[in-house]
């Protein structure tokens, strides 16, 4: 039994202005990328199927459609991720009357598009990532729930300001927080140590925290060249000067512990960073904060505090398309740990 104290974002209560009539609907687009929850007997729903599947979902707002991709999302790419950034950034700038937006996406790599979208989201008003576990076919489906879920958010007045979420089982989470942790249930998603923002009970939306710990980045390009490697009993910096080899512009290394790496591997990180490659530390724990030793400092390496490997590097695919300061990469990274300033 949850025992959070919950602010209530009731549609009944904070929207009743927006719904006194049809044409006060809150505007929501749906945005299908493909993944489980679009995946039917026969292919790929469309984002128009999908809504013509799920009904109730024109009794929460005015919902307008658009297919950007159909692919699985291990098929993601750094590209395609800042081209849904991009185009969301801009679906804002041109709809000013847009209440929020809905992407589907498949559970593989939604996490790390959620993340980047995060990162360069230039607006307060929500965006919301639908996906499920069971595909739409079967009797057990998670998707049709999920999906009116998530334009229910993104309809409701009291979801702006806190960024881009991510929706599944009746939870929402925050998408620097979002993990999936499970190949197949319907709880997969969740965010350690932290627990969801909030909850559904039926037409209501619940909100038990805000997401304190936030970066925006106002980029016009991205550094996909960011290898991530985890450290491993043996380690002896071949995979780093690998990395090094193939031309990566940043490496994320996911260390022991607190920050411990074998000297080897500390070699590899140094000439790695005399050829002025970003190199970004994370413990491979999952949780906790990476503290650096005094050589690590002195190489230039960036401690990526407590975030973890795939969400360290989608931060370095941000700001390296700009920046490859360490002190100013240290600065972001600060700033998402949720560190106040002394």
């Amino acid at each position: 039994m949850r025992n959070w104290n919950y602010q209530r974002i009731f549609c009944g209560l904070l929207l009743c202005a927006s719904t006194a009539s049809a044409s006060d609907e809150p505007k929501v687009r749906l945005i299908a990328t493909g993944g489980t929850i679009a995946s039917g007997r026969a292919g790929s729903l469309s984002a128009t199927e999908l809504k013509e599947h799920n009904p109730e979902l024109n009794d929460i707002a005015e919902l307008s459609v658009e297919d950007y991709l159909k692919i699985g999302s291990s098929r993601m790419t750094p590209e395609l991720q800042f081209g849904i950034a991009e185009h969301v950034n801009e679906l804002f700038r041109d709809e000013p009357d847009l209440s929020g937006i809905v992407i589907t996406h498949g559970t593989d790599s939604l996490e790390e598009t959620a993340f980047l979208l995060d990162l360069l989201l230039e607006s307060d008003r929500p965006v919301v990532f639908a996906a499920a576990m069971r595909p739409p076919h079967r009797s057990d489906t998670d998707a049709p729930r999920n999906l009116v879920n998530a334009v229910r958010l993104a309809a409701a007045e009291g979801a702006k300001g806190l960024g881009v979420l991510v929706t599944l089982n009746d939870e929402f989470h925050a998408a620097r927080d979002v993990r999936k942790t499970h190949t197949l249930a319907t709880n997969a998603f969740a965010s350690p140590g932290l627990g969801p923002l909030g909850y559904f009970d039926g037409e209501s939306i619940y909100l038990a925290r805000r997401p304190a710990r936030r970066l925006t980045l106002l980029v016009d390009s991205i550094e996909p060249r960011v290898a991530l490697i985890r450290l491993f009993a043996g380690s002896d910096g071949s995979q780093v000067r690998a990395a090094v080899a193939t031309g990566q512009r940043g490496i994320v290394l996911e260390v022991f512990g607190r920050g411990n790496v074998p000297p080897d591997v500390m070699d590899a990180v140094g000439d790695a960073r005399a050829k002025n490659i970003a190199v970004v530390f994370t413990s491979r724990t999952g949780g906790g904060r990476v503290l650096l030793d005094d050589g690590a400092k002195r190489a230039g390496v960036v401690s990526g505090e407590d975030l973890d490997g795939l969400k360290a590097r989608l931060v370095l695919v941000a700001a390296l398309g700009t920046t490859s300061d360490p002190e100013k990469l240290r600065s972001y990274f600060r700033r998402l740990s949720g560190k106040l300033e002394e």
